[in-house]
């Protein structure tokens, strides 16, 4: 369907610098890029992984992996004293112009977080948790971090299970959202590579597995849209 990164850059380090090349390289369209993946109903799916986090009121909350910063700008109108952190330093940049960024702006490496021990109150990550290729040090990291009882969410795009919705959508991400994505951007194999990696990443079963291994707890994933996008909630 698509192009598959894991052929050619198996070693974490590698994948992070083409990753971060790539979305430094679609900045400017980025926000197109997430109205196109979700069909332009993420902005619903940011408000119910905010409203799953509970009451955030004076809470020290960590946007990892924020892009340009639309959860964020929710968490801060939520009240919450936000910490956005993406590796691409463009991507902050861009989210603090616009606006969308009015907390703290880190640029660093997810699974090498900049934070002391339980110095986060609650955390999240939005469309991005499958761009990590070292999710269990990312979580454990994040595990670190966090507060004991404070609440992690996170918001990805999935593989809907019935089979002619699942049809339909994997079509569009294999030959419609490249077309169009790269119309616009002249990122053809930027957009055809991210809208790849919803097919070849872990069902949001065994994401919960990984969240449980590394030593969070209750962890659900509560389907959105057909199970076009999931939900994950957890405690630290």
């Amino acid at each position: 369907m698509s192009l598959r990164y894991e052929e050619h850059h198996d070693h974490p380090a590698e994948r992070k610098r083409f990753i971060r090349g790539l979305f430094d390289s679609i900045v400017p369209t980025y926000d197109l890029l997430n109205r196109l993946l979700s069909m332009g109903i993420d902005g619903g799916w940011r408000r119910a992984t905010v409203r799953a986090l509970g009451d955030l009121r004076g809470r020290t909350t960590l946007d990892l992996c924020c892009g340009t910063g639309d959860l964020s700008r929710l968490l801060s109108r939520a009240g919450a004293a936000v910490v956005s952190l993406d590796f691409s330093l463009p991507m902050l940049s861009t989210g603090v112009a616009k606006g969308k960024i009015i907390g703290r702006p880190v640029a660093a490496d997810a699974s090498a977080l900049p934070l002391a021990d339980a110095s986060i109150d609650a955390a999240t990550i939005a469309f991005g948790i499958r761009n990590i290729p070292d999710i269990p040090r990312m979580l454990a990291e994040l595990h670190r971090v966090m507060r004991p009882g404070g609440r992690f969410a996170i918001l990805e795009l999935t593989r809907p299970r019935n089979r002619l919705i699942g049809a339909a959508y994997r079509f569009y991400l294999a030959h419609a959202l490249p077309v169009i994505g790269g119309m616009i951007s002249g990122r053809r194999t930027a957009y055809r590579y991210l809208a790849g990696t919803i097919d070849t990443f872990l069902d949001p079963g065994e994401l919960c597995a990984a969240i449980e291994r590394a030593g969070f707890r209750d962890a659900v994933a509560d389907g959105k849209t057909f199970g076009i996008a999931t939900i994950i909630t957890c405690r630290r």
